[in-house]
């Protein structure tokens, strides 16, 4: 019998989608979940088995037993959980007893559960020397609303998942009432000092004694939301090895081993840490363009085997999330719209077409149903 295969879940996801196709590129066997049949993973030259589950967000128990179900079957199965919410369902009700067939691609769901939660972020960045952004406030929403901090500031969400879906820079009152005024009243935040720099991301994989066996470093030049959101435009650079092990040692830590993806302010007074993502992310595309696959030195890792990573990868490869940068534009920012020559999109492969198209059309999709009249229920 072979090396276990892979289940990715939420499939629906472009960032689950570029983890099927680094998986799929180095020969391993994928099998794919998602909440509908139309969703773009599904439909990946890569994978070899499809599947529905429910939405994490909306049936976390439902989605789990999907999970588990498919898992024994067809397992053991190194399982990707991609969505924050299937991470923090399988971290609330699984906890230490993880149902056979589930081989999960890191430490424990512990370690995970500390790397999300931004209130414990501070002391394990501050210990490794990467002391994040002053906290201003935390608590939940009800609280932190009637107090606002001197502005601007950024708001969190403590851990991911919640109705806050990223990070918001607050430069006025009137945006601190918009921001919190549609988060629920018990939902945990935290709000930070608004630092100055570029916004680093480093991609490291861990083996299981914690050496780091793969390593992937990005600058961004531009986000989505503008200040605090996703990397809508950046590119590669040479990992840097005083901060390669800062980061590793954090994640050591933690108790962690596997993929981490983490962000980082390069700040005047050094860097500080932003966000740690134990799972595939957005802006994976730019690190398969340079030939570094993270998504397979990631299962080598979790199946026991020593993943072939290249020594170096070239600077200056870009990338682009075209969509970001037209949501900036249309609301002002209308330098997004000039041409930007990128090697990496966020959605588009030559060598699997199909999750590409689906992925394309969404967005018209969903601005199509928005301008539709509703329709009257019975």
């Amino acid at each position: 019998m072979g090396a276990p295969g892979a289940l990715v879940t939420d499939a629906d996801l472009r960032n689950a989608v570029w983890g099927i196709r680094g998986l799929g590129r180095a020969g391993v066997p994928v099998r794919a979940l998602a909440p509908r049949p139309s969703a773009a993973g599904l439909w990946s030259r890569h994978v070899r088995a499809r599947g529905l589950a429910s939405n994490p967000a909306f049936a976390p128990d439902a989605f789990l037993e999907a999970v588990a179900e498919h898992a024994l079957r067809a397992g053991p199965l190194v399982t990707y959980l991609v969505r924050e919410e299937a991470l923090a369902a399988a971290i609330d009700r699984w906890g230490d007893a993880v149902p056979d067939g589930v081989l999960l691609p890191f430490a424990g769901l512990a370690s995970v559960a500390r790397l999300r939660d931004k209130r414990e972020l501070p002391a394990l960045g501050a210990a490794a020397g990467l002391p994040p952004p002053a906290v201003l406030a935390q608590g939940p929403a009800a609280g932190v609303r009637e107090a606002p901090p001197t502005l601007p500031c950024v708001v969190k969400p403590a851990v991911a998942g919640g109705s806050l879906a990223t990070a918001r820079v607050v430069g006025s009152d009137a945006e601190w009432k918009q921001v919190l005024g549609g988060v629920r009243a018990q939902e945990p935040l935290v709000v930070q000092e608004l630092l100055n720099g570029p916004l680093v991301s480093l991609a490291l994989v861990l083996d299981r004694d914690g050496e780091v066996v793969a390593a992937f470093q990005e600058e961004a030049q531009r986000t989505w939301p503008v200040a605090a959101g996703s990397i809508a435009l950046s590119h590669s650079v040479a990992p840097d090895p005083g901060l390669v092990e800062r980061v590793a040692t954090m994640l050591r830590a933690a108790g962690y081993w596997g993929l981490a993806q983490v962000d980082l302010l390069n700040a005047p007074g050094g860097h500080s840490l932003i966000d740690v993502n134990p799972r595939f992310y957005a802006c994976l595309p730019l690190a398969l363009a340079c030939g570094v696959n993270l998504p397979a030195a990631w299962h080598c890792v979790a199946v026991g085997e020593r993943p072939r990573v290249p020594r170096g990868y070239p600077a200056g490869v870009r990338y682009r999330w075209l969509e970001g940068d037209l949501y900036a534009a249309a609301r002002g920012a209308r330098e997004r719209l000039r041409p930007a020559r990128a090697t990496a999109g966020a959605i588009w492969a030559r060598d699997d077409p199909a999750p590409s198209a689906v992925l394309s059309a969404e967005p018209l999709v969903r601005a199509v149903g928005r301008r539709l009249p509703g329709r009257r229920r019975a």
